[in-house]
């Protein structure tokens, strides 16, 4: 929180259809004091955009967005990354499905920004491409017309409630990170309001730019899936397919050295899985018609890897603490050998 594209987040805000109409909550500390100081700019020249300058010891992120929307006036109530750009009718295209008083919740696609470094684009066409199954429809404009969906495909960084919605749901979990977003999308689910997903209210996300980043988001969602099945959600199977492939390659490499046969089904596995990703990647370059997006290829193992071995990762060593917090006290404790 309080990178420089929070300041450009507000900007696209501030250019949308209706902006002085919307009532804007920055929630958390900005610890750059020069983006600090351009915020305090833009509140004083908004007088609806506030900053709530507050943090918690635990459950941050999901205190921080129970806090605004505690602030907030409006019947419908967003919630917004601080490093997105939004489209300028990116609130008339979100809102237009709540003229059904059934709907509680609307999502829109996360769209890949153009003006990104490589790693970064490698990283969001992985998302968007078949390689991420079902969850791809959330980074792509893959229809135009709305609609109703499932908890699931709900994107966290482009959601609305409506007030009565997030009331009936209880507000994000603070005891549930990552993650607190796909439980509160179940939650909402579950209490009987439908969902939509908007495609034209799209928003471009600026995804991890480096793979250790990249890595980083995989193994938290990787790890988030097997959370939520504990915590009771509706089981799906297509998301623990990473898992398995990463649990049955790893077992057949252990075996390959003492058994042929071993040897002989893993150059198998990963041929075939070889080839799957080939395909792939050349549908999506196809899409994009450029040549340096063939690097897709090895970016999408990166991506399934992470994912599977966190989902393991999960299930022996649960309830990791994955928040920028939780990690740097990982890190002091382990240089200080406590």
């Amino acid at each position: 929180m309080g990178r420089d594209i929070l300041i450009r987040t507000l900007e696209s805000l501030a250019a949308v259809e209706g902006f002085e109409r919307l009532e804007i909550f920055v929630v958390g500390r900005v610890p750059d004091q020069t983006v600090a100081s351009r915020l305090q700019g833009v509140c004083a020249q908004h007088p609806q955009v506030r900053h709530l300058d507050i943090q918690f010891e635990t459950g941050d992120s999901s205190r921080k967005k129970n806090a605004g929307a505690a602030q907030a006036q409006a019947p419908l109530i967003a919630f917004l990354d601080d490093d997105v750009v939004v489209a300028t009718d990116w609130p008339r295209r979100i809102c237009e499905p709540f003229a059904d008083d059934q709907v509680g919740l609307v999502s829109g696609p996360s769209l890949v920004p153009e003006d990104i470094n490589r790693v970064g684009r490698l990283a969001g066409l992985a998302l968007s491409s078949r390689a991420a199954g079902y969850v791809a429809e959330r980074y792509r404009r893959n229809r135009e017309e709305r609609y109703p969906i499932n908890w699931d495909r709900v994107i966290g960084c482009n959601a609305v409630y409506r007030r009565e919605a997030f009331a009936a749901m209880g507000g994000f979990p603070a005891d549930f990170y990552p993650g607190e977003e796909m439980i509160a999308a179940y939650r909402t689910e579950q209490a009987g309001w439908k969902l939509v997903f908007a495609p034209a209210a799209w928003v471009l996300h600026y995804p991890r730019q480096s793979l250790r980043r990249f890595w980083r988001q995989m193994w938290g969602y990787g790890a988030t899936r097997i959370r939520l099945l504990r915590a009771g959600v509706t089981f799906t199977p297509l998301p623990l397919v990473p898992g398995l492939w990463v649990g049955i390659t790893v077992g057949l490499a252990v075996l390959a050295p003492f058994f042929f046969w071993a040897g002989a089904l893993l150059a198998g596995n990963l041929v075939l899985y070889g080839l799957v990703a080939l395909s792939i990647t050349l549908h999506t370059v196809a899409r994009t018609r450029r040549a340096a997006d063939l690097a897709l290829w090895g970016m999408i193992p990166l991506m399934h890897v992470a994912y599977g071995l966190a989902q393991w990762a999960e299930l022996i060593r649960p309830n990791r603490d994955f928040s920028d917090h939780g990690l740097l006290a990982g890190r002091k404790s382990g240089r200080d050998g406590t």
